[in-house]
């Protein structure tokens, strides 16, 4: 079972390669889950939307926004004003991409063609809740700082940076207010501060995506093996959606569309995968870089208990300051928690984000025991 876990990994993180969101590789992605849910018998439903390119164009919209305030400000009496709330709204569109993985710019921003695949399996008897395993399709980009070994690099970098454009913002609207002229002057280190952070965002984009074997290709295979599993050994009272997402590694736009077309889902619950193929797997109690999320505190005592009861499964509790898929569900109301693997040496999921994510690093028995959790907890829902 778990060598057969390892072959999905190796067809996608190998033969299919990095799966950058909206690239011709996602898409073979896409095309290969479905093919192997319909082995299975499965109807596999293809969702397709847009998603925005790449998850830099958040903080280089900010940035251009700061920019320009900066160049307006000094013009007349009355750009002064407008420059002020451009530099404002900089700092808010920098918040809202931290902690929304999103944009209120969305709509202006480059984008491209993603897609989902989902698939329902039926309980045997009348469905009376559900649950929902998600595990996303694409890899990111092999990242100079929001990668393995520079958690911290990522958490303070934002935080300075959030402090910068609202300073910067700041001294603009009392330039603006008062008619002085040293708030501009004084701007102008952190005008130099942002525009190094647009250079290094734009070379950023220049670097190739990862193969992205851990993140997410160990989650995609595993929720593979449980929609195979399933068809065998449907639960009694619990229909189960495997979601396979696109665009986690941007916007979240693949579970926000998954939202919006299954009203269905609004009391469901979330199983979210994140790169369980390697490290300490462990059930996430906190997430997040600056705004930490937590569980829903159903599940976190559901999978609390399942850790006790199958300690040979060796799961633990863990923090993560990063960012998923549990993020926009937890904010927007839905019950969900995170099941990952963990790097202790970096703090962060195995060789994420970085071209070593490969199919070398991923642990045939670590999919088999994360496969065996999952299947513990839906086991126990069911129940």
């Amino acid at each position: 079972m778990n060598e057969a876990l390892l072959v999905h990994v190796e067809a996608l993180a190998r033969e299919i390669g990095p799966r950058g969101t909206g690239t011709k590789a996602a898409a073979q992605a896409a095309h290969y889950v479905r093919e192997q849910l319909q082995k299975l018998g499965l109807a596999a439903n293809e969702q397709r939307f847009l998603a925005v390119g790449d998850m830099n164009w958040f903080p280089i919209s900010a940035a251009l926004l700061a920019l320009c305030g900066t160049m307006i400000y000094p013009w007349v009496g009355w750009t002064r004003w407008l420059g002020a709330l451009l530099a404002g709204l900089a700092a808010v569109l920098l918040w809202w991409a931290i902690t929304r993985a999103d944009s209120p710019l969305w709509c202006l921003l480059p984008r491209v063609r993603s897609r989902n695949v989902v698939a329902c399996i039926a309980p045997t008897g009348k469905t009376t809740q559900i649950v929902v395993v998600v595990s996303h399709l694409d890899s990111n980009r092999c990242r100079l700082a929001w990668r393995a070994g520079k958690t911290k690099t990522v958490k303070y970098g934002s935080i300075a940076t959030l402090a910068v454009y609202s300073a910067n913002g700041l001294l603009y609207f009392l330039g603006a207010a008062t008619g002085w002229h040293w708030p501009y002057l004084a701007s102008f280190l952190d005008a130099f501060y942002i525009l190094a952070t647009l250079i290094v965002l734009l070379a950023e984009m220049r670097r190739p995506y990862s193969p992205g074997a851990n993140d997410n290709a160990a989650s995609v295979a595993v929720n593979l093996g449980l929609a195979e599993r399933l068809t065998k050994d449907p639960l009694e009272k619990t229909e189960v959606f495997l979601a396979f997402t696109g665009a986690e590694e941007v916007d979240h736009r693949g579970l926000k569309v998954l939202l919006r077309e299954h009203a269905e889902l609004r009391e469901a619950l979330f199983i979210d995968l994140e790169g369980v193929g390697g490290g300490e797997l462990c059930y996430l109690t906190q997430e997040g870089l600056i705004k930490h999320y937590q569980p829903d505190p159903e599940l976190l005592a559901l999978a609390e208990e399942m850790a006790k009861r199958r300690s040979d499964l060796k799961v633990k509790s863990g923090v993560m300051p990063v960012v998923d898929e549990v993020q926009t569900l937890r904010r927007l109301g839905y019950r969900a928690i995170c099941l990952a693997g963990r790097d202790p040496q970096t703090d962060s999921l195995p060789y994420w984000h970085t071209c070593e994510d490969t199919v070398e690093h991923v642990s045939a028995a670590a999919l088999g025991r994360a496969a065996g959790f999952v299947w513990e907890m839906l086991q126990e829902i069911d129940r």
